[in-house]
This record gives structure tokens, sequence and C-alpha cells, in this order.
């Protein structure tokens, strides 16, 4: 017992005289603004959710130099569902989440006025679906310029 309460209060001492260690740092550069969201509704039990991994995959990677916030909604379960309820909420968009609750589904949404553009699912290549990312891009940015 004694020497349990020893080791104890040694390894006390050590988390108390030791700095916090970080991973890194890493520098964060740009605007933090999206132009879009392209929101993918996901389950793991979806298979069209499954055939979209790729083609989302090699959107992302061509698009990885725009403005645009990729997202998954995932709900999958009850849980998964909840943090997908609270992150449509925080970006307000859970009324697109309450209205298209079909999995599978890829919405693309105008971050300013939360408005859905697109409703893309897997018969969409990843060639059709980043034409319509540039084209959605390139109005929001028109948009900006009017303003």
């Amino acid at each position: 017992m004694q020497a349990r309460r020893t080791l104890s209060l040694i390894a006390l001492a050590f988390l108390l005289t030791t700095p916090p260690a970080f991973a890194g740092t890493v520098d964060v550069e740009g605007e933090g603004t999206p132009a879009l969201y392209v929101v993918k509704v996901h389950a793991d039990w979806c298979g069209s959710c499954k055939a979209l991994v790729p083609i989302l995959d090699e959107v992302r990677e061509t698009m990885s130099a725009e403005p645009v916030l990729f997202l998954t909604l995932d709900v999958t379960d009850a849980d998964r569902t909840g943090q997908a309820r609270l992150l449509a909420a925080a970006l307000g968009i859970e009324q697109h989440l309450k209205t298209n609750n079909k999995t599978g589904l890829v919405l693309i949404i105008n971050p300013s006025d939360k408005a859905l553009l697109e409703t893309l699912t897997k018969e969409n290549t990843a060639d059709e679906i980043i034409g319509k990312i540039e084209a959605h891009v390139a109005e929001t940015a028109d948009e900006d310029m009017d303003m």
C-alpha cells in the first residue's frame, strides 16, 4: 500500500513538473470562408454511399485548391445522426438534412444564403460533379463582385 502511494505521488509530481508536449504546428494560410458546402449524407450500411467514396475522393483531390468545404453528415446510427444534426445546425443547413433525409446524396449548398444548389448521386461522375462545383464557385464569385 505504501509503495503504491509513493508511486502515485511520484507520478503526480512528474505530471505537475513536465511541460505539456505539443505534436507540432502547422501554417494555416488563406481565408476561411468557403464558397460552397459539398455535403455527403452518408451511412456505413448504404451501398450508394460506398459507391460515392471513389467518386468524391477524386473530386476532393481535384478541387483541393478551391474554397469548397467537403462535409459528411453520417447517419449510420443514432449517435452519429445526433452529431450530424448538430453539425448541420451549426452550419445553418439542418433543413436540408431534414428535407433530403436519404443516404447516398451529395448536396451542394451556398453557405451565404444556405440555398440548395444541386442534389447529386452516385449516378453523377466525378467530372460532372467537378463541373457543377466549378460553375457554382464561379457564380458565387460573380455574386461577391456584384456586391
